[in-house]
């Protein structure tokens, strides 16, 4: 309407909110800078009052306001309730300090701030802000005291069901008062950084409290007196330029305490990368995150007003600062790359120093070694020329080179003159070796040598030296031979070589005697060497050609003495001696004792199994043609047969011997005496008779239960003879064949559980007691040759071959046994 500047409106204003929600804060006019200068002299002082007035919804007392349009409708104010004649009060709680009105606040702040004293402005300050502060905090009181006076008007019960679980005013909520009075606030972060880069973000009370009153007390002096420069906020005052000056030192100790400086930070490839800042107004893409610290100029565009008041510097030169930062950090680099240098050129001149006095003593311990080694290079060719005119012998060379190992042990050991000692040693001892050594002839010439050698043991000998290298280094003697054990092989070897190659197997005793005296200087494996490829393939070709029937000395008598020495190496010659027995027992009587005397020597060498079925193949056929020749005569008795047998029960199985008497001897006996029984015998005569053969059975013999049914059975002939009184009748069995009767089993362990066709074998021939044993350095087709009583064989996998008529036949495992024991 052309007449709405007349009316009055009655709409509430933003100025009215506000100053309902702050009770307590004055209100204060803001001036403007006319106002400030001119105060009631400014031209403008009533327009701007009128439109002030307006604007804040205010009634205007303009003088040059219009006329009002009477012709728009009438709004009606409400005015209270009314009870009978009484209106409402509202209670008033308007400050007394603030109810004078505004001119003469204007008059009282005009007239204090001219007239006043400084003492007595400060004071009057001082006051007013009491007032203020006591003011504020009745406010704050009096609210607290009403939580949910305003539910009576209304249908609310929020703060009955607070009231009714415990809920007191001004503390937090829960059974312990635990929660939190305060809300949860949004907090301004001082720069651009992520949280938490700037420190806590939250703040207790206590600092609350006083930024509250901080941020009161500057609006107190912001609203106070505009147009006092003495009065106005001290960050809008222009501050002077502080330089800050930090030395070299300065510098350096930053870099040592914060590690890498900033300038090294920044040039990492990291802080090269591209970087996109959007908290301003408009996105920038910056090179590196040292650009966020750059300053952000941003100058109002046209079509944004500028905020009276505010100052924009337009002279910033963004650009040059920049520059001279980055000069200040060039240069703050340099220092702190300086110092480094310094630094690391420092440890070097140290390090230097540390390394030239470990050279210097290198050197002189050098040059020491360098004077040994002449030393020993004289003793050298002193040596060498000696031996080159035949002149050099044992004990200078042993005086020699003891004098340098006892001055110059380390030296000795790590120049390995051991190893160069032995190309004087070793010709000297293959001629005193060759010259007086005779240890079959005399003992004193073998003990002799035993001395030399033992003399140079301690010195040549370094199973317990650890070889260095000139460096100080370890070096390994895995790969090269002791220099003492080359010694014995080059000098002493090739002697006793000789001397077992004249020795003849069948006086053993000698050799025995000399193995034995060299044992302790000897090392195992040149007495295993002497052992496997000397001693035992002599005995082996002495076997070969031994015949039981001419030689004059037993075989045991040669062999036994090895049994220590040898043990079970020598079962590779069992066999063979088995089998020139065998041939000799072939005419071999039983009336013939030597037969016993050479075969008990070997019952304790030769196994259970091979023993027995030897004495069953060889001994007991011979046994049964001596019973079946055997003339049982009571009245010229004999019993030469008798003792024959009897003399091997001590190595013929007990079973076998038992079975050879009851299928040979018992028959015959029987037959003699029922033949007896039957020509009017006298009975006296014939207990006398029964009772002496029956003393002659030994008792282990005898306890047997097929011996003592044998008895039973004559006792039984004799009864029934004494009960009729004339012929007895009687059917002796039948003459067994003569064939070799087989060796009870042989006791196996239950336990012993054969896991393949060769371990199945081998427990048959053990049951069986036939000897199953493989042969020494024979093979055929990649496997091992065994001797399985009297045939050769070897197994492939499930498979047996028996060496028959020059071929390998494969067989069965019960074929196999059937060959063995024929």
């Amino acid at each position: 309407m052309a007449n709405e500047e007349e009316m009055e409106s009655f709409d509430v204003s933003e100025r009215d909110l506000y100053d309902a929600f702050q009770p307590g804060q004055r209100r204060f006019r803001k001036m403007t800078k006319n106002q400030q200068i001119y105060g009631v002299f400014d031209e403008d002082e009533g327009d701007n009052f009128t439109q002030q007035s307006s604007s804040s919804g205010r009634q205007s007392f303009s003088k040059s306001s219009t006329a009002k349009d009477y012709t728009t409708p009438v709004d009606f104010v409400k005015g209270g309730v009314q009870q009978g004649s009484k209106k409402e009060k509202l209670p008033e709680t308007k400050n007394k300090l603030f109810s004078y009105s505004d001119s003469e606040e204007e008059d009282d702040s005009h007239s204090n701030a001219t007239n006043l004293p400084a003492g007595k402005k400060t004071q009057d300050k001082k006051q007013t802000r009491k007032m203020f502060d006591r003011f504020s905090k009745d406010a704050k009181s009096s609210g607290a005291g009403d939580l949910g006076e305003w539910e009576k008007h209304t249908k609310g019960i929020g703060a009955k069901l607070l009231f009714q679980m415990g809920y007191q005013p001004g503390k937090g909520l829960g059974k312990e008062l635990q929660g939190r009075s305060q809300p949860v606030e949004a907090q301004v972060r001082k720069g651009r950084g992520a949280v938490g880069m700037y420190g806590a973000e939250h703040k207790n009370d206590q600092m609350k409290k006083q930024l509250s009153d901080d941020e009161e007390e500057k609006e107190y002096k912001k609203n106070l007196a505009h147009w006092r420069k003495d009065l106005v906020e001290p960050s809008t005052k222009k501050k002077k330029i502080q330089y800050l000056y930090r030395t070299t030192e300065e510098v350096i100790e930053e870099m040592s305490k914060g590690g890498v400086h900033r300038m090294a930070r920044e040039y990492s490839e990291i802080s090269k990368a591209k970087v996109i800042d959007m908290t301003g107004r408009e996105q920038r893409v910056l090179q590196g995150y040292s650009a966020l610290r750059s300053k952000r100029t941003e100058e109002p565009s046209d079509s944004e007003p500028t905020p009276a008041g505010l100052k924009v510097d337009k002279f910033q030169l963004e650009k040059l600062c920049y520059n001279l930062d980055t000069l200040v950090e060039h240069c703050e680099h340099e220092i702190i790359q300086n110092a480094k240098e310094l630094s690391y050129n420092q440890e070097q001149i140290v390090a230097m120093e540390s390394q030239v006095k470990t050279m210097s003593i290198e050197v002189s311990k050098e040059i020491t070694r360098m004077e040994m080694l002449t030393s020993m290079l004289g003793v050298l060719e002193q040596l060498e020329q000696k031996q080159a005119t035949n002149e050099l012998s044992l004990d200078f060379l042993w005086e020699q080179i003891r004098n340098i190992e006892q001055s110059y042990p380390e030296e000795y050991v790590s120049s390995d003159l051991a190893n160069v000692t032995l190309t004087y040693l070793i010709p000297l001892m293959k001629l005193r070796l060759a010259t007086f050594w005779r240890p079959m002839d005399s003992k004193s010439t073998d003990e002799a040598c035993r001395l030399i050698f033992q003399r140079w043991r301690p010195i040549l000998e370094f199973c317990n030296k650890t070889q260095t290298n000139s460096r100080g280094g370890i070096v390994k003697n895995d790969s090269r031979m002791d220099p003492y054990h080359g010694l014995l092989w080059h000098a002493w070897m090739p002697a006793f070589r000789g001397l077992v190659g004249q020795w003849t197997c069948k006086n053993a005793d000698p050799m025995v005697d000399l193995i034995e005296s060299w044992e302790k200087i000897l090392p195992n494996w040149i007495m295993e060497n002497i052992l496997d490829q000397l001693i035992l393939p002599r005995i082996q070709k002495e076997v070969d050609s031994w015949n039981p029937l001419t030689d004059l000395i037993p075989i045991h008598a040669w062999i036994h003495p090895w049994l220590p020495r040898l043990g079970s190496k020598l079962e590779i010659v069992y066999p063979n001696i088995r089998h020139k027995m065998a041939q000799a027992l072939v005419a071999w009587s039983p009336s013939d004792q030597s037969a016993r005397s050479v075969l008990m020597p070997w019952v304790p060498v030769f196994s259970k199994g091979s023993m027995d079925a030897f004495l069953i193949k060889n001994i007991l056929p011979k046994l049964q043609v001596a019973i079946a020749n055997w003339d049982i005569n009571p009245s010229r008795q004999e019993l030469d047969v008798w003792h024959w047998i009897m003399n091997w029960k001590d190595l013929m199985p007990s079973q076998s011997l038992i079975q050879l008497l009851v299928s040979n001897f018992f028959p015959k006996w029987l037959q003699v005496l029922v033949a007896w029984l039957n020509h009017h015998p006298n009975y006296e005569e014939i207990v006398v008779w029964y009772t002496g053969w029956k003393a002659l059975f030994p008792p282990e013999i005898a306890q047997n239960p097929a011996i003592q049914e044998q008895f039973t059975r004559a006792l039984d002939l004799m009864n029934r003879s004494l009960a009729v009184g004339g012929q007895v009748d009687f059917t002796p069995p039948p003459v067994p064949i003569m064939t070799p009767i087989i060796a009870a089993p042989h006791p196996v362990p239950e336990t012993i559980v054969p896991h393949g066709f060769r371990e199945l074998v081998e427990y048959r021939c053990a049951q069986q007691g036939i000897l199953c044993i493989p042969l020494v350095n024979r093979f055929q087709a990649g496997r091992p040759i065994f001797r399985v009583g009297n045939v050769l064989c070897y197994f492939d996998r499930q498979v047996v071959f028996v060496l028959v008529n020059g071929i390998w036949t494969p067989v069965t495992a019960q074929q196999l046994l059937d060959m063995a024991i024929l």
